[in-house]
């Protein structure tokens, strides 16, 4: 449906976005197979010894979004900002903090804690940390979380230069984040090409103060200056792209071809550790406390490992990134292929399948 507005929904176990198919018949409740199986184990289970713990840790990704939060009120308290100002970023952070508690108390439970344990850590009795967390009101505001964060910023929306007021905050974080970035990988591009600031103007027809300015971050330059740059000093301009964007304030659209989402996704990675200096395997391993091993870094920044989020997670941390800036592009992968499982049926052709009723 050519024009039309992807429509998401929120699965019921990791409680993700995920696209949901247009037009008529049952809507989807998981945003893949996997989380309908573990789902249905869960419900299986529940008269058995303990739970299956739940596919990705719930506390993580409010973690992400939380760095950036914080970031903002550090940054306003930094400027002057008015105490308005400051306080209603303060009260952003706090009411994440709230949400991170009550999905690190279920993530707790699902990993087989027991009521006394979660009390202990919590230093509340018993009772009142059963009242407060019952899993079935964490489960609730967490899904209110989402619906609150879809409504405030569409993380696919159209490739656009001009974002809506509400996102537009948040947007121009990512935009000077990715800017920094940018210009970290161009000046160890240039590091590495043994090239003075003179030859490089002279090279570039720039002039040398204003290459100063684009390798110390006091200037995003246009596309065609970035690929120049990043060629003269014998790099790749594909491993930029993603950033430039980024730098540029620019969104990726809803849909890729699944080819496309993948390579923008590496893309992004690899800038990222070109910003890094290009650090060692066994480097960004430590750097990652383990979470990922030195086989697994090399194929993901190598493009031959499409890494899942606990991966992309680690590997943008240890990588000095943000992941909630990179949770975008790996949700548009995510997505692309779940479409691409479960593209939108004919209506003339649908019947009943058993394997939906779970």
């Amino acid at each position: 449906m050519a024009g039309s507005s992807p429509r998401y929904g929120i699965c019921r176990y990791c409680q993700e976005r995920f696209a949901q198919t247009i037009g008529p018949g049952r809507k989807r409740e998981y945003c893949s197979v996997g989380c309908r199986s573990k789902a249905q184990r869960d419900r299986s289970g529940k008269t058995g010894q303990h739970k299956a713990p739940t596919a990705l840790p719930l506390g993580r990704r409010i973690a992400e979004d939380l760095q950036a939060l914080s970031a903002a009120l550090l940054e306003a308290e930094y400027d002057g900002r008015p105490l308005q100002e400051l306080l209603r970023c303060a009260s952003s952070v706090a009411r994440e903090v709230d949400y991170y508690t009550a999905a690190a108390v279920q993530d707790a439970r699902s990993q087989g804690s027991s009521w006394e344990q979660v009390a202990e850590a919590a230093q509340l009795s018993v009772t009142t940390a059963r009242t407060r967390w019952p899993e079935n009101r964490v489960r609730e505001r967490l899904r209110r979380r989402a619906a609150e964060r879809a409504e405030v910023q569409e993380p696919l929306a159209p490739m656009m230069e001009g974002p809506n007021a509400a996102a537009d905050g948040q947007l121009s974080k990512v935009a000077e984040r990715a800017s920094a970035k940018l210009a970290s990988a161009l000046s160890h591009l240039h590091r590495s090409s043994g090239l003075t600031i003179r030859d490089v103007g002279e090279r570039t027809s720039l002039s040398p103060s204003y290459v100063s300015r684009i390798l110390s971050g006091e200037r995003t330059p246009a596309w065609a200056v970035v690929g120049a740059l990043t060629e003269l000093f014998g790099g790749d301009p594909a491993e930029l792209s993603v950033l430039f964007e980024s730098a540029h304030g620019k969104v990726p659209p809803a849909q890729y071809a699944i080819t496309d989402a993948v390579d923008r996704l590496h893309a992004a990675l690899r800038g990222l550790h070109l910003a890094a200096g290009r650090p060692s395997v066994g480097v960004v391993r430590s750097a990652s406390h383990g979470a990922l091993s030195v086989q697994e870094i090399d194929d993901i920044l190598e493009g031959v490992l499409v890494p899942g989020w606990e991966q992309t997670s680690a590997l943008v941390t240890a990588l000095g990134g943000w992941p909630a800036d990179v949770r975008p592009l790996w949700q548009a992968v995510h997505y692309t292929f779940l479409l691409c499982m479960d593209p939108p049926k004919d209506p003339q052709s649908q019947s009943a399948d058993p394997s939906e009723s779970a």
